[in-house]
């Protein structure tokens, strides 16, 4: 066999994979817009990213609900309710942490009764819960493992350094930039009954995105250009979703402990620290291609 073939048969690489399309090159379904729903698409991203380029700090209290679809105690009912803070500072120092955990606890049936019809129980504080942890010093990127009882360390690459946060612990929270986005979603804006309110939804168009979640639903406040609330769909099924206190946020104000927000996070005792190697050669992600002038 020639070298040529060889190298055609050979697997991808890791980086190759990430990069690669999630699927073949088609537009998801109700996400084909026509020219004016594109228009109003490209005049909200653009307004976003007018908006964010503002921000040089951002600090504000969350809410996260945590619906599970295997493990959960009803559809509508959300296994934990965990409450958390999310700080940015411009370009590249951001933090997110879950600061208080509780965890759904149903009610017990007493003997000789029948259990109620609705589900009924209340969400229980875990106080010896470790919350996800999430730091970007600039340099490197810091992330608990909690499953696996590891601090990961993701340096990131010099010539990206002092650059924007691109990926973080969710989408879309740090310095929108309108074309970035529109080359790594299928997007679309969805009528809402409050007026108040920007409905945007998103597809990911590559295999790396697709891994961490099936869509993306984010709830945009018209005035102040910032997200309020998010729904994170995961491969599995399940969902997150993500209140934001707007009202108690702090937009370009002093940030508390700010010299050591953004620092590393220590390693909880028990817990071991891992280095990620960078890859010898990245490959840079590619757009997917798209199949007519309307597919966005």
């Amino acid at each position: 066999m020639s070298a040529a073939a060889q190298q055609q048969d050979a697997p991808p690489t890791e980086a190759q994979a990430a990069a690669a399309p999630v699927g073949p090159a088609q537009v998801p379904a109700g996400f084909q817009l026509n020219q004016l729903q594109q228009a109003y698409l490209d005049q909200v991203l653009k307004s976003w990213e007018t908006e964010s380029a503002k921000i040089n700090t951002f600090k504000c209290p969350f809410e996260r609900w945590e619906y599970d679809r295997a493990f959960g105690p009803a559809q509508d009912v959300p296994l934990f309710k965990d409450k958390g803070e999310l700080s940015y500072q411009k370009p590249d120092k951001g933090s997110f942490q879950i600061t208080e955990v509780n965890k759904w606890q149903a009610k017990p049936v007493p003997a000789g009764e029948q259990p109620a019809t609705e589900v009924q129980g209340d969400w229980v504080n875990q106080s010896d819960a470790i919350g996800e942890h999430w730091v970007c010093d600039g340099k490197a990127v810091f992330e608990y493992r909690h499953d696996q009882k590891q601090l990961v360390e993701r340096p990131i690459p010099a010539e990206l350094q002092g650059k924007s946060i691109v990926d973080g612990p969710l989408p879309f929270l740090f310095g929108a930039e309108a074309e970035k986005l529109k080359a790594r979603y299928w997007m679309r804006i969805q009528s809402h009954a409050d007026p108040n309110l920007i409905w945007l939804q998103a597809r990911p168009k590559y295999q790396a995105d697709a891994a961490n979640y099936q869509g993306v639903e984010l709830m945009l406040d018209r005035q102040r250009m910032l997200p309020s609330a998010m729904r994170v769909h995961l491969p599995n099924g399940s969902c997150h979703m993500y209140l934001f206190d707007l009202p108690n946020a702090s937009v370009n104000g002093h940030i508390d402990r700010l010299m050591t927000l953004f620092q590393a996070p220590r390693t909880p005792f028990g817990w071991k620290r891992v280095v990620e190697d960078l890859p010898a050669d990245p490959a840079p992600p590619r757009q997917a291609a798209q199949p007519g002038e309307q597919a966005r």
